[in-house]
C-alpha cells in the first residue's frame, strides 16, 4: 500500500491511493539488465508498454522499471488505483507487458 503496509484484506488500499508491485518476465530492458546484481542508476526499464487494470478498469502507471537497491531483473511498478475501481478483499489485478498478461487469481484488496 502507499504507506509501505502490506496490502491484505485486513488493510485494503484505498480507490486513487499509490500502490507498488513487484513483477519479473518484462523482458528486453533498456538499458539491458544483469540478472543477480543489484538494480543500478540507470534503472532499466522494459521496452514493452506496461498496463495494470484493477477488476477491467485501468490504473495510472506512475513509474515502471527497476526496483532501486533491490535485485536486478525484479521490475518495480507503482501505479494509482482508479478512483472508480470496484472495492473488495479480492479485486482482480492484471498486469500487461506487451503481449503478455499476468497470472489469473491475483488479486488486491481495495476499499
Amino acid at each position: 500500500n502507499e504507506n509501505g503496509s502490506f496490502n491484505v484484506a485486513a488493510n485494503p488500499a484505498v480507490r486513487g491511493s499509490i500502490i507498488v508491485l513487484y513483477a519479473t518476465g518484462e523482458g528486453q530492458t533498456n538499458p539491458n539488465g544483469s540478472d543477480g546484481k543489484l538494480a543500478t542508476t540507470p534503472l532499466p526499464s522494459p521496452q514493452l508498454p506496461v498496463t495494470v487494470s484493477f477488476g477491467g478498469i485501468e490504473g495510472q502507471v506512475l513509474y515502471v522499471g527497476g526496483a532501486p537497491g533491490l535485485t536486478a531483473g525484479l521490475l518495480q511498478i507503482n501505479v494509482r488505483i482508479p478512483g472508480d475501481a470496484q472495492t473488495g478483499t479480492e479485486v482482480p489485478l492484471t498486469v500487461n507487458i506487451g503481449s503478455a498478461s499476468s497470472q489469473r487469481l491475483v488479486t488486491v484488496a481495495i476499499r
